[in-house]
């Protein structure tokens, strides 16, 4: 049609840019996708050769299939190029929505001016049929994913997508991400991919949930190599940059702050540090009249991908309470519980989006001491209010536990409330070492395993 007015520029980089990572963004191009739709040659050609790869694959194109194919061709070349380098994007919904709505207006064009026809020749019950086939064809259209998967007929195509995660992690395109540095816990999860999951570390004040998001953060970074993206949102960000740096040292931040380490130390610490691969990042946000919500995490990640140049591989979130939903919404204090699972989805969608891993950590509101000091007795959904609200959308919420004898013997005990993918139910005993910024004392707990 030489009516149809082509797909905007900027929108295509969004929708090619999700085509290099999701097989069924490809499979929309194959069916969907036409070149009247396209503003130029070097689109069309790249949207054939992508369609091409994935009929003969069954799966997306790396960008190095596609440089290889258009080795000869330079605009398409540079084209997948700024396609790859692509920091800021739309969710995928966003963009199938996008895309679904203007096939949707073009056959509604096209539409009209057939009908226009068969009404000036005075076909009228023709031209009312036809209207009645496209209403009846938008109610049943949809780009989005089919809820519906054929194991059996999609068993191929899936494995082919595991070879291809596998081999994209074997290459060191993507780092595998599949400890909490905590031992136990890591046995419990056995290797399982964390990425596009997320967990929640729920505590009372004071017990130390910000103590354990650092914690995963700073060995995320030294132990694995993994870069970390910090989103603080209590607390200024000296506060928690200068914990993490007594973290790295194991002193206490007080000495880090005060400047009160000796120039011997810091030259053996700086040349300890230089030879960590990870990354730990903080982005701050002051809580003085600011309402910070999911959609700045969205846009907190962009920033981070334009300024590194690749996503971060865990994301930390300190702490959800103080994190609002993205619908902008007024949430009364009695929807809290519907605010908090409205957030959590949110999280769920951008760790989905993103493949990271988000850890995030919650503020239960626990007034009975005496219920906190029986050591028989752990946080669960069932007995914490707070933990109603967000167990359902998270793959783990653990809690933390901490008597006031505990607190005096520098232990805890972490419970595993809820696990999709390991039994949950465990309580683990743990040991402490907050004056030198330790979260998880490995040698002391071994030895209170031992005396158990």
């Amino acid at each position: 049609m030489s009516n149809v007015t082509s797909l905007s520029e900027s929108f295509l980089f969004e929708l090619y840019y999700a085509a290099f990572k999701y097989n069924n963004v490809c499979s929309v191009l194959a069916q969907h996708m036409k070149p009247e739709y396209l503003p130029d040659r070097e689109f069309q050609a790249l949207n054939k050769g992508i369609v091409s790869y994935y009929l003969q694959y069954k799966t997306a194109p790396t960008y190095g299939n596609m440089i290889q194919r258009f080795s000869d061709n330079e605009d398409v070349k540079d084209l997948i190029t700024d396609i790859e380098e692509l920091s800021n994007i739309s969710t995928l919904d966003a963009i199938l929505d996008t895309l679904e709505e203007y096939i949707k207006n073009v056959r509604l064009q096209r539409i009209y001016t057939d009908v226009g026809k068969l009404y000036n020749q005075g076909q009228h019950e023709k031209a009312r049929d036809l209207f009645q086939e496209y209403g009846q064809w938008v109610a049943e259209f949809t780009l989005k994913t089919n809820d519906f998967v054929d194991v059996i007929g999609t068993f191929d195509e899936r494995y082919q997508e595991n070879v291809k995660a596998a081999k994209e992690l074997a290459r060191g395109n993507k780092k595998e991400v599949s400890r909490f540095y905590i031992d136990e816990l890591d046995e419990l999860n056995a290797g399982r991919n964390l990425r596009t999951q997320v967990s929640c570390f729920m505590a009372p004040t004071g017990v130390g949930k910000s103590h354990i998001a650092r914690h995963i953060g700073l060995y995320a970074a030294i132990d694995d190599g993994l870069n970390v993206l910090h989103f603080q949102l209590e607390g200024s960000r000296e506060e928690v940059v200068n914990a993490y740096s007594g973290a790295l040292i194991q002193k206490n931040s007080f000495y880090y702050e005060r400047g009160r380490i000796s120039e011997t130390e810091m030259k053996a610490f700086s040349k300890q540090l230089s030879s960590y691969a990870g990354t730990i990042r903080v982005r701050s946000f002051p809580r003085f009249n600011n309402h910070v919500s999911t959609i700045d995490v969205k846009n907190g990640i962009a920033e981070y991908r334009k300024v590194v140049g690749c996503n971060p591989d865990i994301v930390i979130i300190d702490s959800l309470d103080l994190l609002d939903d993205s619908s902008g919404r007024k949430w009364d204090s009695k929807d809290e519980r519907h605010k908090r699972i409205a957030t959590t989805n949110d999280l769920k969608d951008i760790a989905g989006d993103e493949d990271v891993w988000i850890v995030t950590t919650y503020q239960a509101t626990m007034e009975n001491r005496d219920w906190l000091n029986d050591e028989k007795n752990v946080l669960t959904e069932f007995n914490c209010s707070e933990a109603k609200g967000i167990a359902r959308p998270m793959t783990h919420l653990v809690t933390l536990n901490q008597s006031d004898n505990e607190r005096v013997e520098n232990i805890m005990r972490l419970h595993v409330a809820k696990s999709r993918f390991f039994k949950k139910g465990k309580t683990i005993k743990i040991a402490t070492r907050y004056d030198d910024e330790v979260f998880y004392d490995r040698a002391r707990t071994i030895n209170l395993m031992k005396t158990a």
